[in-house]
């Protein structure tokens, strides 16, 4: 019985830990009056023909807290295949424009072109670094996968790229799938996935944009 009112108390700790963050999350992430959602933005991505599926589910950890977390996302965005791979392979740079990335280094390329990549990540109380291994298909693929994390117990994410509907533009396929080691910090993230992991393709866009300038036109549906 001791033991049990111990376990008890843990998770009421755990659960008044999340409570008390809860307020400053939405500062943390950055998610509010994102310049990527500007009126201005809108015409080199398709946002009414975005197909989004979320899934949120509790896994089967002795704790009974541990969450998985997959999105996947179908879109038109207003630069070519080609410009999108680039910026997206360019892992060293995602420190310069991802707000979440506090560091990104690549540690080891191979003779296949793939490479391992190592990222920082942080949102103010939470700084965490893992190793990834990045598989290069260009202009077509792009998918990393964690091999060196305390953070994920498995994280993998795949962009595919091919030709828009119309000239200079792309048809994108995103996909991230994760699931943390740590129910507390599953717990907290679940607060912010979905923003977090939307703002993704948004800032490999706005970083199209700083390179390469306005992009194409994307007709909107009716």
């Amino acid at each position: 019985m001791q033991v049990l009112l111990r376990a008890l108390k843990g998770v009421g700790r755990a659960r008044n830990v999340v409570g008390a963050l809860s307020p400053c999350l939405s500062a943390i992430a950055g998610i509010h009056n994102h310049p990527s959602f500007t009126n201005s933005n809108r015409n080199s991505m398709n946002f009414d023909n975005i197909q989004k599926r979320w899934f949120l589910g509790c896994g089967d950890g002795d704790q009974g807290t541990t969450l998985s977390k997959l999105h996947e996302e179908r879109l038109v965005i207003g630069y070519s295949p080609e410009q999108l791979y680039a910026v997206v392979a360019a892992v060293d740079l995602y420190q310069d424009f991802l707000p979440w990335c506090q560091r990104s280094d690549i540690l080891h390329p191979y003779p296949d072109g793939s490479f391992d990549a190592e990222l920082q990540i942080g949102f103010k109380f939470l700084i965490e670094s893992y190793v990834s291994h990045v598989v290069l298909d260009k202009p077509k693929m792009i998918k990393t996968t964690a091999s060196e994390s305390n953070l994920f117990e498995h994280l993998i994410n795949v962009w595919e790229f091919s030709p828009g509907p119309t000239p200079d533009t792309c048809s994108v396929y995103f996909l991230v799938d994760f699931k943390f080691r740590s129910p507390l910090y599953s717990q907290v993230a679940s607060m912010f996935f979905k923003e977090v992991v939307s703002r993704l393709v948004s800032s490999f866009t706005d970083r199209c944009r700083l390179i390469y300038g306005p992009g194409a036109s994307v007709q909107q549906r009716a």
